[in-house]
């Protein structure tokens, strides 16, 4: 169902809260929202699973092919991707504007800036293995999010709320990428915020300046 490498990630430094992160709640009060009970966000991060070396996990949908071509070019792909980022692996649920609990799965890739890269990886209904969406490097430092399974693009009732997307200051975003929604869907909106929640508690750093909220 899953590979085998989601048996040995590597835990996250930090611990998760149920809080609003801190550049969320920054985000909103940037946009001229400043009461936290309005501070809406239709979505949960249930679990972060942990991180793993690129190298363990080469069947990864959506790795950039011109990698597939260098690590037979250069060293071997187990030694070549071993220097290449890190898959990062979490668990949320997102509630559409019926009340519809959708559970999903992520992985993605942050990339290698030296490589020119944007993020990559997937998104799954976590109970059924279901590809939901692509997650595409399509730059250097440039993602798009793709929703695809037809079912949730069809089924998801989106909230049409505003929600913190963009981050004119790189030093406010913890995924400081340019991010691309193909079809311009709540649903890829949600997931994007959603891996920048995640990310964010990946290193103790990272965790003081997105996260903490004292």
């Amino acid at each position: 169902m899953w590979p085998t490498c989601i048996n040995n990630l590597t835990p996250f430094e930090c611990t998760l809260s149920p809080e609003l992160p801190k550049f969320i709640r920054e985000a909103f009060q940037n946009n001229g929202i400043a009461n936290l009970q309005e501070m809406f966000i239709p979505f949960q991060i249930i679990a972060i699973l942990g991180k793993c070396g690129t190298e363990t996990y080469l069947d990864c949908p959506n790795l950039p092919e011109w990698h597939v071509e260098n690590s037979h070019d250069l060293d071997g792909p187990a030694k070549y991707f071993a220097d290449i980022g890190n898959y990062y692996w979490f668990d949320f649920d997102l509630v559409d504007r019926k009340n519809k609990l959708m559970q999903f799965r992520v992985v993605f890739n942050e990339g290698d800036a030296d490589c020119n890269d944007g993020t990559w990886g997937a998104v799954w209904d976590r109970n059924r293995s279901v590809l939901v969406a692509n997650l595409l490097s399509t730059g250097d430092c440039e993602a798009t999010i793709e929703a695809v399974s037809k079912e949730y693009i069809d089924n998801y009732q989106p909230h049409e709320v505003w929600l913190p997307i963009k981050f004119e200051n790189p030093e406010e975003d913890p995924l400081p990428f340019t991010t691309y929604y193909a079809k311009d869907l709540e649903l890829e909106k949600a997931i994007g915020l959603a891996m920048r929640w995640c990310i964010a508690y990946s290193y103790e750093s990272r965790f003081n300046q997105y996260v903490t909220n004292e």
